[in-house]
């Protein structure tokens, strides 16, 4: 048999981009290559057209990003699917590989030299049945403002957490000290307690205490979420439970409290506003006496102010007093916009927000903030 040579390129190339297209649907899931000067940012705002939701690429990268700050050059960066499309099985139709016989051998031979020889196979081959599928629609997956996820594990200020639910008391695991995701662990709660099996704890630490940078007020103290625990066996005073999230090592004496799931706004993007909620930054997750881009902040404006997760606040310097050596006497300089955070969870009084960009390396507790957008749900 002969053939093409250029036909059988066309053939090999096609069949190369079916079988990729193939991979791209079995895993459901768009695979971005970097190039040099990308950002998180910037390919947010291309797929999601919402910059604010880099978190969400962040997230199902998480094992080849070890800093959201830095992406490189040829690194292949899952994109969260947004769509999924249904499809269904239509009847067989007539045996494809004969009509595909039949059409080759109507095309016009080509010249001796241009001709690839194959011998012709041994037996002939059956024939393949064939199903097409049809494309029935679209289901569009609702898009988080932020990743509830970072949200969840931002924490929080809280000047009102009473004692603990209960406490992780062991484990099977006495190999190691820091336990992990999918470790199992035992807790003391039982049926006398109430529990049941798939009831879930957020395991948290108690971090430092707080006080407005501007007035000394105490705020609370900060609430680091450290995991996530699911109750699998009850007996009557205690539960066997197993690791579901895990932000750190977990250790055999965590407390913790009735997991509440994060909500925040879904398929809306921050608009500006003209009136501005105005505070500032009372403290930072890390205990770092500065912070950057990508680090969560506390701050003063909450739920009583009006703000909710998505809202976008910037962070700016008033300008200072320079002199004037020519004219004699001071002048004040324009006040300087240093970078913009946007909030993850709010409680009553404050809030937390990470950092999306900066302009510095040296925030600091204290910094001045006001309202620029809001999510329109109000």
């Amino acid at each position: 048999m002969f053939k093409n040579r250029s036909l059988l390129a066309l053939l090999v190339i096609a069949g190369f981009l079916f079988s990729a297209g193939i991979i791209s649907a079995q895993q459901g899931n768009l695979v971005h290559k970097v190039v040099e000067g990308e950002t998180l940012w910037e390919l947010a705002g291309r797929y999601f057209q919402n910059s604010f939701s880099w978190p969400l690429i962040w997230e199902a990268n998480k094992e080849i990003i070890a800093d959201p700050h830095w992406i490189y050059p040829g690194q292949d960066l899952v994109i969260p699917p947004q769509t999924v499309s249904g499809q269904v099985t239509a009847p067989d139709t007539a045996a494809g590989q004969p009509e595909m016989q039949a059409e080759a051998a109507t095309q016009e031979e080509t010249p001796a030299e241009e001709m690839v020889y194959e011998p012709e196979p041994a037996k002939e081959t059956p024939a393949v049945s064939v199903r097409k599928t049809q494309a029935m629609g679209y289901v569009k997956r609702p898009t988080p403002v932020v990743s509830e996820l970072m949200a969840f594990e931002a924490g929080f200020i809280s000047d009102e957490l009473d004692k603990p639910t209960g406490h992780i008391i062991g484990s099977d695991r006495k190999d190691i000290e820091a336990m992990m995701a999918n470790d199992p662990v035992y807790i003391n709660l039982g049926s006398r307690d109430g529990a049941k099996p798939g009831d879930k704890h957020a395991l948290y630490r108690v971090g430092q205490k707080v006080k407005h940078p501007q007035n000394g007020k105490n705020l609370g103290k900060i609430i680091n979420i450290v995991g996530v625990l699911e109750v699998t066996d009850v007996e009557e005073k205690t539960s066997r439970a197993k690791l579901i999230k895990t932000f750190d090592g977990i250790s055999r004496k965590e407390a913790f409290r009735p997991y509440v799931q994060i909500i925040v706004p879904k398929d809306v993007s921050p608009l500006p506003v003209q009136k501005s909620n105005q505070g500032c930054i009372v403290a930072f997750k890390q205990t770092n006496a500065t912070a950057t881009e990508y680090k969560v902040a506390y701050i003063d404006q909450g739920l009583a102010n009006g703000i909710m997760p998505g809202d976008v606040f910037e962070i700016y310097r008033t300008g200072t007093m320079a002199s004037d050596p020519d004219r004699g006497g001071k002048n004040i300089l324009p006040e300087l916009i240093i970078g913009q955070l946007q909030v993850l969870s709010a409680r009553n009084n404050t809030a937390a927000a990470v950092i999306t960009n900066s302009k510095v390396e040296d925030i600091v507790v204290g910094e001045k903030i006001r309202l620029i957008k809001q999510v329109p749900t109000r």
